[in-house]
């Protein structure tokens, strides 16, 4: 593949089988994914994926910022029922309270024991909220919604990860 390029929403997609429901985000659902190959690419947006690690317990929560390598496996490298996020562009995240504090966020964050099954449920409820936002049309009031879900995640992942330290 050429890795000379970036990944952008939109390509993602393509890449896995999704249609683009808003061009500012998405969810990473790996499902539809037919990848022969790993793929790894800068990207243009921020991603929140959430992966089990080979036994299933423990997981990896990442941040990934515009500009970083963006890895999707290849579907013969991965289990996709586990990998699960969010993507969005920054604009997104234009004029609100989580432009201003999208930083203090940690980037790599690799929870030091199992997720509960609480926790997990917690990381699905927020996941399952800015689905069925991307499934209504987009209006004015979609882009709050979806950032105010995410930064809700966000927070979430932070604390998930935190005090299992």
């Amino acid at each position: 593949m050429n890795t000379s390029s970036v990944i952008t929403i939109d390509l993602f997609n393509k890449f896995t089988g999704q249609e683009t429901l808003n061009p500012l985000v998405g969810l990473a659902d790996l499902s539809g994914d037919k990848l022969s190959e790993d793929l790894r690419m800068p990207c243009n947006f921020y991603a929140l994926i959430c992966r089990p690690d080979e036994n299933g317990m423990q997981t990896s929560l990442r941040l990934v910022n515009p500009g970083e390598m963006f890895e999707i496996p290849a579907a013969f490298h991965r289990d996709t029922k586990g990998y699960t996020g969010v993507i969005f562009h920054p604009d997104l995240l234009c004029d609100t309270p989580l432009e201003r504090h999208i930083d203090d966020y940690p980037t790599r964050c690799s929870c030091h024991g199992a997720l509960t099954e609480r926790e997990r449920q917690t990381i699905a409820d927020c996941l399952e909220e800015i689905g069925k936002e991307l499934h209504h049309a987009i209006d004015r009031y979609s882009s709050t919604i979806i950032v105010s879900h995410i930064g809700l995640l966000l927070n979430y992942c932070t604390r998930f990860c935190d005090y299992k330290r």
